[in-house]
């Protein structure tokens, strides 16, 4: 049987999410097919690998680890780590030194996509509808309401609303403290969704697209995980914009190059969707959205784990 590293922690504020997710992965995955690791990632160079709440660092030079007087080699890796240094792509490199394939998109892509503004800009480009967004300045000419947020960051952390002159240095204050480049975007009144989008037998897939409606101002981290927001799976929309969402995400997969399972979140404004991030870890806790679309789909997570870890075979 293959040997799969679950690779969760990290650096960064969503390290506890990652932990929640890859719990569900390592409980989900066939063990009739996989012997199933939950490795640790402490910084870039330091994992550890946890068994029966024993810890067993692994070596950095070959990614493997001694079990019993054995030597374990992994042959993939599942990779649940929600932000740095896993969603922005600072760890492919090493894992395509040590010839060992990973379930996320490669250094390039990820980087792109971790990164908002530059994200918003290249989609922008290709013809996407996306919010205004500039980095912030003391000389920027802002426009209320906006969107102030860190440019790197995950699970909405560090995220404001911002209506006024005194709120938006507030706001700015709280995105620096998860990254020193701060986004102001235009703020685009609408509904949200968000849209899974995975790679299946070299196909692109969409799975049943979810609605979510905040308690707050919007999805914030508070919201998302503290139970202030629903969300519907499928959402109550047309057949005409089911398609356009899910087209849309298909086609940025397609373009942006991106591999394994992502899930891209929109503002629906006057029936034309904005593309607001792409998610290219999505969470897999208990109370994370890409679960739920798998079991509207009728998708199983252990054949969803598996299919995912066979994608790479090729």
């Amino acid at each position: 049987m293959e040997n799969i590293a679950i690779l969760t922690g990290g650096l960064s504020s969503e390290k506890h999410i990652s932990i929640q997710s890859a719990k569900t992965i390592y409980h989900n995955i066939d063990r009739l097919k996989y012997n199933a690791y939950i490795v640790n990632c402490l910084d870039t160079k330091t994992f550890n690998v946890i068994i029966d709440q024993k810890t067993i660092q692994i070596e950095l030079k070959d990614f493997t680890f001694q079990l019993n007087g054995n030597k374990i080699q992994f042959n993939k890796v599942f990779v649940m780590i929600h932000g740095a240094p896993g969603e922005d792509g600072q760890l492919c490199d090493y894992f395509d030194s040590i010839d060992i394939p990973y379930t996320c998109s490669n250094k390039k892509v990820s980087e792109l996509t971790f990164n908002k503004y530059k994200c918003n800009k290249f989609l922008r480009k290709k013809g996407y509808n996306v919010p205004r967004s500039q980095i912030f300045k003391n000389t920027l000419r802002i426009a209320f309401p906006c969107i102030v947020k860190p440019s790197s960051a995950g699970s909405s952390f560090g995220i404001s609303l911002v209506n006024s002159l005194k709120e938006l240095h507030i706001a700015v204050r709280h995105a620096r403290t998860y990254d020193k480049q701060v986004l102001v975007e235009n703020f685009v009144q609408g509904r949200e969704f968000t849209c899974g989008v995975y790679m299946v037998n070299n196909n692109i897939e969409a799975l049943p697209i979810t609605e979510i409606i905040s308690a707050n101002d919007f999805f914030d981290y508070d919201a998302k995980y503290n139970n202030k927001s629903k969300e519907i799976t499928p959402a109550k929309i047309s057949v005409k914009l089911k398609k356009k969402i899910q087209y849309t995400s298909i086609k940025i997969f397609q373009e942006l190059r991106l591999s394994s399972f992502v899930r891209i979140d929109f503002i629906i404004s006057n029936e034309v969707p904005y593309v607001i991030e792409i998610n290219t870890i999505p969470g897999f806790s208990e109370k994370s959205i890409f679960p739920q679309m798998l079991n509207h789909a009728q998708i199983k997570l252990s054949e969803f784990i598996t299919q995912q870890l066979i994608n790479l075979n090729n």
